[in-house]
C-alpha cells in the first residue's frame, strides 16, 4: 500500500532523471560538451533507473511469444558478440559493457508492461531539448559542430513530436507543433543527407503502410536482405559511369559528394577480414578500424569486420525476428504507423550509419528505445477484436485505448 501511494511520485522522479541525462548526452554533441559522446555514465544511468523503478513499483510483464523470440534471437546474437574477442588484441572491456547495457535496455521497455515516461513528459523533454541545444545554432549564437550527428538527433526527436500530434491539450499542442518546425529546421540547416532521407521514408511508411500492413514481414524481410546487398552495390558504383552521374547530382542538390569515403573505409574493412583468414568470425569485438576510432559507418560492415559472417548471420536472424513478430500487429492505428515508418528509417541509417552496434551514444540509445516501442506496439491486441486491424479500436503507444 505504501508503494502503490509514493508510485507517482516515483515515476515523476524517474522520468526527470531519464530526460536530464537524455539532454546531457545530447550536449557532448554541441561546444557544451565536457565528456566523450560515449561515457558509460549516461546508459548506466538510464538503466538503472529503469531497473529500479520497475522491480520496486511495477513489475507487470508483456507475456507474449513474439517478445521472446525477439529476445532470444538478440541474446544469441549478444552472446556470441561478447565473447567473440581476438586473443591478440587488448580487451575492450567498457565497449563490451556498453553494449550490453543497450541490450539491457531494450529488453527492459519490451518486457515491461507499462511505461515510465507519461507521452505528456516527451513533449516537454524535446521542447527542452530543441530549445536549449538547437535554437541557439539556428541563431547563429552557437556554431553547429557534428552537423550530421545533429541531424539524425533531430530526425529521432521527432518521432516524439509526431507520435503525439493528437495531443488535446492546447499549450502541450502548441509547445509540440512549435518543437516539431524547430526540428524540421535543425534537420534540414544540418544538411545531413541520411537524416533528411529517413525523414522522407518516415513519411512515405506512413502513407503506404496502411494499405501494405498485411505484408509488413515480406517488406521488412526483404530491406534486411538487401541492405547488405546495397552496401556493396555502394562500394562498387564508386568507379562507374552511373556512380559518376549519382556523385554529380549530389553535389548539386546537398554540395556533398555522394562518395563520402565510406566505400573506401569499407572495402578496406572487409579486405582485412578476408585477408587475415578471418571470414567466418571476423576479427573480433576488440578489434579496432584503424580510422575513424573504429566507426565504420555501417550496421553490416561493422559485425562483418568484428564479427565475420557468423555475426553477420546472427544479426540478420536478430532483423527478421524483428520483422516478424511487428508483421503480427492486430492494431494498425497512427501510432503503428509512425513506429513503423521510424524503424525503417532506422533500418536505412544502418547503411550509412550503423549506430545500433559499436558506435554507443544518445543516437543509439533513442534509435533502440523507438525499436522497443514498436515491438511493445505489435504485442498489444485490444478486448473486442474482431479480427480485421482495421475494426480494432486505436491504442496509444503504451497499449491503453484512447479516449
Amino acid at each position: 500500500m505504501e508503494l502503490t501511494r509514493i508510485r507517482p511520485a516515483a515515476q515523476l522522479i524517474a522520468s526527470a532523471i531519464i530526460l536530464i541525462t537524455l539532454i546531457v548526452m545530447g550536449m557532448q554533441f554541441t561546444v557544451h560538451h565536457f565528456m566523450s559522446k560515449e561515457s558509460l555514465l549516461f546508459p548506466v544511468i538510464i538503466l538503472a533507473v529503469a531497473v529500479v523503478y520497475h522491480l520496486l513499483f511495477d513489475r507487470d510483464i508483456i507475456p507474449n511469444r513474439n517478445n521472446v523470440l525477439v529476445f532470444g534471437s538478440l541474446l544469441v546474437f549478444s552472446v556470441y558478440y561478447v565473447l567473440n574477442i581476438n586473443g591478440s588484441s587488448p580487451l575492450r572491456v567498457e565497449y563490451i559493457v556498453y553494449f550490453l547495457i543497450i541490450v539491457s535496455l531494450f529488453t527492459a521497455i519490451m518486457f515491461f508492461k507499462n511505461r515510465i515516461i507519461d507521452k505528456r513528459l516527451w513533449i516537454v523533454f524535446v521542447f527542452i531539448y530543441a530549445n536549449v541545444l538547437f535554437l541557439p545554432i539556428l541563431l547563429s549564437f552557437n556554431n553547429l559542430i557534428a552537423a550530421n550527428s545533429n541531424g539524425i538527433i533531430a530526425f529521432l526527436l521527432l518521432f516524439f513530436c509526431l507520435i503525439n500530434l493528437k495531443e488535446k491539450n492546447i499549450v502541450l499542442r502548441s509547445l509540440n507543433i512549435y518543437t516539431l518546425v524547430l526540428l524540421i529546421i535543425t534537420l534540414f540547416t544540418a544538411t545531413s543527407r541520411t537524416a533528411m532521407m529517413a525523414f522522407f521514408i518516415v513519411g512515405l511508411v506512413f502513407f503506404a503502410i496502411k494499405y501494405l500492413y498485411r505484408y509488413t514481414f515480406q517488406i521488412v524481410a526483404s530491406l534486411v536482405v538487401l541492405s547488405p546487398l546495397a552496401t556493396g552495390l555502394y562500394i562498387y558504383l564508386n568507379h562507374t559511369a552511373l556512380g559518376t552521374i549519382l556523385n554529380d547530382l549530389s553535389l548539386d542538390i546537398t554540395g556533398k559528394n555522394f562518395f563520402s569515403g565510406r566505400d573506401r573505409i569499407w572495402n578496406e574493412a572487409l579486405d582485412a577480414v578476408v585477408q587475415n583468414g578471418m571470414f567466418w568470425t571476423g576479427l573480433g569485438n576488440n578489434s579496432e578500424f584503424p580510422e575513424l576510432g573504429g566507426y565504420l559507418h555501417n550496421l553490416y560492415v561493422q559485425v562483418f569486420y568484428q564479427g565475420g559472417i557468423i555475426g553477420l548471420i546472427l544479426v540478420g536472424i536478430f532483423l527478421l525476428s524483428l520483422a516478424y513478430a511487428i508483421g503480427k500487429t492486430k492494431v494498425i492505428d497512427y501510432d503503428f504507423r509512425i513506429l513503423m515508418g521510424y524503424f525503417i528509417a532506422i533500418l536505412f541509417l544502418q547503411v550509412f550509419e550503423g549506430h545500433l552496434v559499436y558506435k554507443f551514444e544518445i543516437i543509439s540509445v533513442l534509435s533502440w528505445i523507438i525499436i522497443a516501442f514498436l515491438i511493445r506496439k505489435s504485442s498489444h491486441t485490444p478486448s473486442g477484436s474482431t479480427g480485421s486491424p482495421e475494426a480494432n479500436r486505436p491504442q496509444a503507444l503504451d497499449g491503453s485505448a484512447r479516449a
